[in-house]
């Protein structure tokens, strides 16, 4: 298996600059413990109770900071962007990094976000299937035509090309059975949310299998992002992180989130989507989605808000010394894609 970090939305009364040096420690800690992946969301207008570092501009600092890693988004709302931003834009980053950019993207849900930015939420899967083509295409480094619904483009070519070829891996986020299922049609891999519990993979994972299928694929294991606390104990790592974790899944109800309930008490939302305990304890349940889900990539959100930031920091350098060694004797080796 391989291991990854998340940066996501920090509490908006916390400076910038200070969230900027907390980011790099702890990506300076993960790349020491055997971590390989950074990972950051993207979201806009989020206050005035969270706020979010823009991905771009991060992922490229974390490619100079810690460098040998791979950095990927998850995920980037593309629906809100041009394809021809962007596919100039993860060509450059993907350079940056050496080759070593996730591009995950998703198609997006806040109607906050697609009326600021002046385009029509029902617009979204559209778009995105759209772009997903044209940033592909001008990957190549051919010239592309394509005249579509929503973006037209005649004889341009891009430079420089991504150092990946034809492109970096697209990973896609899908929030029901239903947009699992096509999944396929447009991206290399399936991301499972973090807000995914169990049961809900169980139920959509045949269904992914049976898309791939249909595409001539194999299935390659499943890309999972996951909740992450360790302690000493399950009681002490459930003390740090329940009041901050209850908070966050309640603004994710609060943003209209799809999928399952998120307005729920932490015994609730922990079951099937929260890793946590003692190092032992942890290495079990992250052998659980292995053994279950062919499990082959898996990242953590591993900071809450309120929580203690040595708390945050201690959970990755005692998964990243205590637990990684132990899963990879148990597991076998996989590349990233």
């Amino acid at each position: 298996m391989r291991f990854g970090l998340e940066f996501g939305s920090y509490p908006s009364d916390l400076p910038a600059a200070k969230v900027c040096e907390q980011v790099v420690e702890r990506a300076q800690a993960a790349q020491r413990n055997n971590f390989e992946a950074l990972f950051v969301a993207q979201h806009f207008l989020t206050g005035p109770d969270a706020a979010i570092l823009q991905s771009l501009p991060l992922l490229s600092y974390l490619a100079g900071r810690v460098p040998g890693m791979y950095v990927g988004t998850s995920i980037f709302l593309l629906p809100l962007h041009h394809p021809v931003m962007v596919a100039e834009y993860m060509s450059t980053l993907d350079n940056l990094s050496g080759g070593k950019l996730l591009f995950g993207v998703g198609q997006g849900y806040r109607e906050s976000e697609f009326n600021s930015f002046g385009i029509d939420l029902r617009e979204r899967r559209g778009r995105l299937v759209e772009s997903v083509e044209i940033i592909r295409r001008l990957w190549t480094g051919d010239a592309v035509t394509f005249h579509g619904k929503y973006f037209h483009l005649d004889k341009v070519t891009m430079a420089p090309r991504p150092v990946q070829r034809p492109g970096p891996p697209i990973l896609l986020g899908a929030d029901s059975v239903r947009t699992v299922a096509k999944v396929p049609e447009v991206a290399d891999h399936w991301i499972a949310s973090r807000r995914h519990s169990k049961g809900f993979l169980r139920e959509a994972l045949p269904v992914y299998k049976a898309a791939l299928e249909k595409q001539g694929r194999p299935y390659k294991g499943l890309f999972i992002f996951r909740d992450l606390c360790i302690a000493d104990s399950t009681r002490e790592a459930e003390d740090r992180i329940r009041e901050g974790y209850e908070r966050r899944y309640l603004r994710y109800q609060q943003w209209g989130q799809p999928g399952e309930r998120y307005d729920l008490k932490f015994d609730e939302l922990k079951r099937d989507r929260l890793i946590l305990g003692s190092p032992a304890e942890v290495v079990d349940q992250v052998m659980s989605y292995y053994d279950e889900f062919n499990t082959e990539v898996m990242w953590f959100m591993v900071d809450w808000p309120g929580m203690d930031p040595r708390f945050t920091l201690e959970t990755i350098e005692r998964f990243g010394a205590e637990v990684i060694p132990q899963v990879n004797r148990l597991t076998r080796p996989c590349p990233l894609p």
